[in-house]
């Protein structure tokens, strides 16, 4: 934070899932809108497969990585993260090409549980640029003509002009900055409330993201819970979790059968109701 305040560097915050981006000039971040067909929400490689394919075709042999990451020579050069909306949802991601790697590493730091999930130390060896790996005709290539790429690649044409377009007028960006200052950059939203609980606990997930659980006890009873995390389920009804462990004795199968019943899969993922109740149990998942 001291880093972020002295460099000026403007804080906000997103409703999707995932954890925090650097966003400078060297991040080309995309976004696809779409309704949802009962399939293709969630599906993180449907929408990563039209960048994919225009990096192959400029040298760079970029990899799906777990749910959401793509990698190139096993390090993370974009994150994606999706929001869903009713019937509609966005899907989209960063892509770093000349990103601030050292200024990245002093603005962010994750949880240690998510870094030792992964075998390394710190952001900096987890992440790269991708211009490195460019074919030499392309190591130039700028912002302007990667973005024109992954259009035609997308909308499948060979001319950019047969890409339908809607150019946002004065108006319009009027509009999208007042909503932006109103809703995205106020420090009670940015920073959400700080909870006055007992225990902070987290532990990343493979295939899910890091769990975190903020929770208070009282005579070996559950008294406050309240969940938080990267995962990417933004729409996932967290307060029933938090309400079905209220009230529950704090101990192993109690909480077990208390998580067994919240649709663990659909609110949060993948993750068992007794690994849930290991995280509130064992002080070896404190996030530090």
């Amino acid at each position: 934070m001291n880093f972020i305040r002295n460099q000026q560097i403007q804080l906000s915050r997103r409703f999707a899932g995932g954890g925090a981006v650097f966003v400078d000039p060297g991040n080309l971040t995309y976004v696809f809108i779409d309704n949802d067909d009962g399939s293709n929400y969630g599906d993180f490689t449907r929408y990563a497969q039209p960048v994919m394919s225009t990096l192959k075709k400029l040298g760079v042999d970029a990899k799906m990585k777990g749910r959401n990451d793509l990698t190139v020579d096993g390090k993370k050069v974009s994150g994606m993260s999706a929001l869903k909306i009713g019937n509609r949802f966005l899907c989209g991601g960063t892509l770093m090409v000349d990103v601030d790697l050292a200024a990245a590493a002093k603005a962010l730091t994750p949880p240690k549980a998510k870094l030792q999930s992964k075998g390394i130390k710190s952001v900096h060896s987890r992440v790269t640029n991708i211009r490195q790996y460019f074919d030499p005709k392309y190591q130039n290539i700028t912002f302007e003509e990667l973005e024109k790429r992954i259009f035609l690649t997308v909308f499948r044409v060979a001319d950019i002009r047969d890409v339908p377009t809607y150019t946002m007028t004065d108006d319009d960006w009027k509009d999208v900055l007042k909503i932006a200052d109103e809703a995205y950059t106020g420090g009670d939203f940015v920073m959400g409330e700080k909870p006055n609980d007992g225990y902070f606990r987290g532990r990343h997930f493979d295939g899910v993201g890091t769990v975190e659980i903020s929770f208070s006890t009282k005579n070996d009873i559950v008294t406050h819970a309240k969940i938080y995390g990267d995962f990417n389920n933004p729409n996932g009804d967290l307060a029933a979790i938090e309400n079905h462990i209220t009230n529950v004795p704090f101990a192993k199968d109690s909480l077990e059968e208390a998580f067994s019943v919240t649709n663990l899969e659909a609110n949060i993922g993948k993750v068992a109701p007794g690994d849930m109740a290991d995280l509130m149990l064992k002080e070896k998942y404190d996030l530090k």
